[in-house]
């Protein structure tokens, strides 16, 4: 009877420490100043809006659907838009680089065209009027000198059943007359059938600011989305597929190491913002979407249902490994892409997701925005807090972009709630596509 007694007193106990998990990840922190919207998305939770540090401010760009781009500056506590601002069009906005002063700015772009790959970059200063261009660049690259392939059965820019040969640039990085740009390409190999590649990435590198450059390959992996940062000893590249990986390089005269696995469980959905690699000093810090707990789902209606958990990890140049990862969402059943900002040693990262939902549940359903700080560099963390609290009244929030400035997180999301569905025909439904008002708010970083 006592050990009845013993192991029913266990199961509560264990009982009441999950749910003050729970508990807490589904806590309002009340600090953050009241949401002002700012300007509206493209449609619902439709489109990317980018923070950038620039000359002792915060530069605000949201892409438009035109090949516009509206552009907002803070001054003096409030967002004002800068309607002198000329910026060139046909860049991904996204992928901008700019330099520590905030001054020199490169813009890469590309594509593939008659069997070529042809690369752009966009190399310039800012100015109060805009971007002054100071140097365009383009080179093109055939399919046998990036591939290393002469098979005529590879096609480079074909169209088939996996759509044409592809490139995927990211945002570079200037390191005084340095500049590096990741990029992944992809071409299908056709035969009886027709595979998806072979595949090349790595980073396009100028030593002399722009006027010449050279490729450096790192992988043959089949990956997306590249990224690339600088600590204060090396150069990391990181890709993404269904393994989340890296490489290496000494910033003094130095190779890229073999690629290696950061996680096996990296994320199955392939959403640009999967994850997030930040350098501050002499610390590599990444975060992503993980599976390791997910419970994958067929869907018949779209994409497969995941609920992924939000994990992060560093890497100190002097560290012979990663650290040990931490998973950031406690509590939460779906996280969704996460931003990440740091100052210093400290750190802040925010997602949207939910405690609890049903198991068709994804981004565009109710969701709340969350995140955690860290004031040491990453070794420890706080518990998840909400900082909006409307997903049990049916509102999305969603598409969070942060960045930590001054002592101050400064935040942007999207929010709004899908109407009812329209029909269009028997069985075929249109969601409602209306915009939606981008928010911003704000708060100190946390004692």
């Amino acid at each position: 009877m006592k050990i009845l007694n013993l192991k029913t007193a266990s199961l509560i106990c264990l009982t009441a420490l999950l749910a003050g998990c729970n508990k807490q990840a589904n806590i309002l922190d009340h600090v953050w100043t009241p949401p002002v919207k700012i300007t509206d998305s493209i449609e619902n939770l439709v489109g990317w809006v980018y923070l950038y540090k620039i000359q002792g401010t915060i530069m605000f760009l949201q892409p438009l659907e035109n090949g516009a781009t509206r552009c907002f500056f803070l001054t003096n506590n409030s967002w004002v838009e800068s309607h002198f601002m000329s910026l060139p069009k046909g860049y991904d906005w996204g992928d901008l680089a700019i330099d520590q002063d905030g001054r020199t700015v490169v813009l890469p772009d590309g594509n593939i065209e008659n069997r070529q790959l042809v690369m752009k970059a966009l190399l310039g200063t800012f100015a109060e009027s805009g971007i002054r261009v100071v140097l365009e660049t383009t080179w093109e690259t055939d399919k046998n000198t990036l591939f290393e392939e002469t098979n005529p059965n590879v096609q480079f820019g074909e169209t088939n059943r996996y759509g044409r040969g592809s490139l995927y640039y990211g945002k570079g990085i200037i390191s005084n007359s340095e500049i590096f740009l990741p990029y992944c390409a992809s071409a299908v190999t056709v035969t009886s059938h027709t595979e998806h590649g072979p595949f090349d990435n790595g980073v396009f590198h100028s030593t002399n600011a722009g006027k010449t450059w050279q490729m450096e390959r790192i992988s043959d992996f089949d990956t997306w989305v590249p990224m690339i940062c600088k600590t204060k000893d090396y150069y990391y590249y990181f890709g993404s597929q269904y393994n989340f990986w890296f490489s290496r390089k000494p910033t003094k005269d130095g190779k890229w190491d073999a690629p290696n696995t950061l996680t096996k469980t990296f994320t199955l959905s392939n959403w640009r913002g999967s994850y997030v690699a930040l350098a501050a000093g002499d610390t590599v810090h990444a975060c992503w979407m993980d599976r390791r707990h997910n419970k994958w789902r067929f869907n018949i209606d779209g994409p497969p249902i995941e609920n992924d958990d939000i994990v992060y990890c560093h890497r100190k140049d002097a560290d012979s490994n990663w650290s040990k990862d931490i998973l950031l969402s406690k509590g939460l059943t779906y996280s969704y892409p996460p931003s990440m900002s740091i100052e210093g040693d400290k750190i802040v990262i925010v997602w949207s997701g939910i405690s609890s939902a049903g198991k068709h549940h994804d981004q565009y359903d109710p969701n709340d925005i969350y995140y955690v700080t860290s004031k040491d560099g990453g070794k420890t963390w706080l518990e998840p807090l909400k900082v909006t609290d409307q997903a049990k009244d049916g509102v999305v929030s969603g598409r969070p972009q942060v960045m930590l400035f001054n002592g101050v997180i400064h935040l942007f999301y999207i929010q709004g709630k899908i109407e009812k569905a329209e029909p269009l025909s028997p069985g075929l439904t249109k969601l409602n596509g209306v915009p939606w008002p981008i928010y911003y708010t704000q708060r100190p970083f946390p004692n």
